[in-house]
């Protein structure tokens, strides 16, 4: 009866984890292009950022960020000030390496990075469509393990260019990587965790878990879109 148990146990601890992994490594990132044109108010600005990193919200997390911390990090000149309360395309970009970056480094060490990106002339287009295609393969490699997944043929290298479309060979590139992939192992490790939490909570006698809760913590929620 153990063994039945065990075996069982195993199966659905095998098909939750089946089920993160193909969410975890088809996540897409919205590039530059892909964001709203318009200028969005805050309560825009928010749902846009949280709705784009909903992967790594944990159950029972709150949202991944506030008005009080977009003020807050306008404040400290790590994010630029909005124009007559609105915000661009630019801002987006901001905010959401910001709220990234954060998961793994101080408020005081994300400062620093971005301004060795400023300092170093960076297109902010291209920069950041890199760090997003980065941070999507770095998760591949996280959760590509089992024979059903396949991990990515690419590293996640960032190609750092200049205003002018220029490379540019600078050591900040290595540091942009190696953030990167420390913030892919420790939304790996957060959500296995989760993962292992919940599938335990399930076994706990007359305990009810929907099935669906942790996916509904790493799925956009519904929101109004803005165009």
């Amino acid at each position: 009866m153990a063994d039945e148990q065990d075996q069982e146990r195993a199966q659905r601890t095998c098909v939750a984890y089946r089920t993160l992994a193909e969410r975890m490594t088809s996540i897409h990132i919205s590039r530059f292009s892909e964001l709203p044109r318009i200028e969005l108010y805050l309560d825009q600005l928010l749902s846009l950022v949280d709705d784009e990193l909903s992967f790594m919200r944990l159950p029972d997390e709150g949202p991944l960020v506030t008005g009080s911390m977009v003020n807050n990090y306008v404040k400290r000149h790590v994010v630029p000030a909005p124009v007559k309360h609105r915000y661009t395309r630019r801002h987006v970009c901001y905010v959401v390496c910001v709220c990234l970056f954060k998961r793994v480094l101080s408020i005081e060490q994300v400062t620093r990075l971005i301004r060795h990106v400023e300092e170093e002339n960076l297109d902010l287009r291209h920069t950041y469509d890199e760090l997003c295609a980065a941070l999507e393969c770095a998760l591949a490699e996280q959760f590509a393990v089992g024979p059903d997944f396949v991990a990515p043929a690419v590293e996640p290298v960032i190609d750092l260019r200049d205003a002018n479309g220029e490379k540019v060979d600078s050591p900040l590139d290595r540091t942009i990587e190696a953030a990167v992939v420390s913030l892919a192992a420790k939304i790996y490790v957060e959500q296995v965790l989760a993962l292992g939490e919940e599938t335990a909570l399930a076994e706990q006698p007359g305990a009810h878990v929907d099935s669906d809760s942790h996916a509904a913590a790493t799925t956009p929620p519904a929101v109004t879109t803005v165009k």
